[in-house]
């Protein structure tokens, strides 16, 4: 059996290249992952960057969109006051109108009184004492309405004596209205009239006095003899009614 023997040439210039080109192809892959992780950082920046761009005309389109609700809540609210306020302008002039409608009606009824006797008893008659509170604390306005029933309205002379009771320290107390009021000078008032009169003023209470009622006692001397007496409760209102109008 022969033997062969192989015989390899080891050059070293070869050896060099071969390095070489494995260096080289080193720095490609390196610098292929270095583009590769540029590339990828990019493209994230630019999805966030989108992202960011469609979160900004989300918040725009939210924005506009709470404006909006804002403003419509505010005009909303705005028609709603002016309902209210017109719905209580109206009522307020439903009431004013009620109750021109029932001053209108009283003295209707007022002037049916005297022009009517049969409807009630003929003749002198205190009709009302209505009262109101004055400026001043402790003293009020009022006005006494005495007037004739008749067929016939002759002139009416006589007298009117106007007492206010209550109670005083525990007591019950009266006092004529001349003691109270500086437009009633003497405890008789004169009466003279055809169909009725007012008499009109302010009186003020005494300390401690709480008044309960009212009485009031007309006598006429013309054109017949009458005598009556009257009581009513003391009872304030905001106003005093003219029945006169």
């Amino acid at each position: 059996m022969t033997s062969r023997s192989v015989v390899i040439q080891d050059d070293p210039s070869s050896r060099r290249r071969r390095r070489l080109r494995f260096a080289l192809a080193a720095l490609g892959l390196f610098l292929a992952g270095v583009l590769l992780g540029g590339y990828g950082n990019l493209y994230l920046g630019l999805e966030s960057a989108w992202e960011n761009r469609d979160l900004r005309e989300q918040i725009v389109t939210q924005t506009r969109q709470l404006e909006t609700l804002r403003q419509w809540r505010s005009d909303a609210e705005t028609r709603r006051e002016i309902d209210r306020a017109a719905l209580e302008l109206v009522r307020k002039e439903l009431a004013e109108q009620q109750e021109a409608i029932a001053e209108l009606e009283k003295g209707v009824h007022f002037y049916r009184s005297l022009m009517a006797p049969e409807e009630q008893s003929e003749g002198l008659s205190v009709r009302s004492i209505d009262l109101k509170p004055a400026l001043d604390e402790g003293r009020y306005q009022f006005r006494i309405l005495v007037q004739q029933s008749s067929r016939k309205h002759n002139l009416l002379t006589g007298t009117l004596s106007v007492m206010v009771h209550g109670d005083e320290g525990g007591e019950e107390k009266a006092y004529n209205l001349s003691d109270l009021s500086e437009q009633v000078p003497e405890p008789q008032i004169r009466l003279r009239f055809k169909y009725f009169q007012a008499i009109d003023g302010e009186l003020a209470l005494p300390d401690g006095f709480t008044p309960r009622t009212v009485s009031a006692a007309a006598r006429s001397s013309k054109p017949r003899r009458v005598n009556i007496q009257k009581e009513f409760p003391w009872s304030v209102q905001e106003k005093i009614s003219d029945v006169r109008r």
